[in-house]
């Protein structure tokens, strides 16, 4: 898995906090009150650091039966901006994805909070394994951003 990276592309800063600021503006009032607040709100370089640098995430998936999954995995950013994690090709989570691809994944951490919501695709090609289990990367589609700041007035 991809470890921290302490420089991101302008670009991909960029298509990050497009996401957070649409994400912001079309919340419900609910979700605006604590995630669209300016001064809560993680900016694009403060998000990808935090993620970056929170180790575990939850990951929420939807079986084909409606019932909600939750596992504890690794999702990181690539340098090219792609956010990947890995899974087992026969997990629960595999099975879930043939279905129904939408994702919510979660890091919190000394009071910070980011979810990600998005499409899951697995990438071809990039099935391996390791001890007599096999996984494949899963890139994340990112449609909306919410995070915010451990510190708040």
């Amino acid at each position: 898995m991809m470890a921290p990276h302490k420089t991101w592309d302008q670009t991909h800063l960029a298509r990050i906090q497009e996401i957070l600021d649409r994400s912001a503006r079309t919340a419900t009032p609910e979700v605006a009150r604590v995630f669209a607040r300016d001064d809560w709100r993680f900016n694009a370089e403060q998000f990808m650091e935090f993620w970056q640098n929170t180790h575990w995430c939850t990951v929420a998936s939807v079986g084909p039966n409606g019932q909600p999954h939750l596992a504890v995995i690794h999702a990181y950013f690539q340098p090219d901006g792609r956010l990947t994690m890995r899974m087992f090709t026969n997990s629960v989570r595999a099975k879930d994805f043939q279905t129904n691809n939408r994702v919510a994944l979660n890091k919190n951490a000394d009071g910070a909070v980011a979810t990600v919501y998005g499409r899951a695709h697995v990438v071809p090609g990039t099935e391996t394994v390791r001890q007599g289990a096999e996984s494949v990367e899963v890139e994340i589609e990112i449609r909306r951003i919410y995070a915010m700041k451990p510190k708040r007035d």
